[in-house]
């Protein structure tokens, strides 16, 4: 497997409630799944398209979202809704 520490961040967990970044704004969601271990970087991909995410996310709304840490949101404010 790839090395996928410098693309990513510790600290998050499945189950964990987050924020994420949509295009209509921030929706709250359930950590599902963390494909950290499956990640390539981009340039060892060889293609720029369908970049696989980190982070399957069930959103409240009960869609299913696939997104990377920068598109996750302060997880303790997700926790209070």
């Amino acid at each position: 497997m790839t090395d996928t520490g410098h693309m990513t961040k510790a600290g998050r967990t499945i189950g964990e409630k987050v924020h994420v970044q949509c295009d209509n704004g921030m929706v709250v969601g359930t950590i599902v799944e963390d494909f950290a271990d499956s990640l390539i970087a981009g340039d060892r991909l060889g293609r720029n398209w369908a970049q696989p995410h980190r982070w399957a996310i069930a959103l409240d709304t009960g869609v299913l979202v696939f997104v990377d840490d920068n598109d996750l949101g302060d997880s303790d404010t997700a926790a209070e809704r």
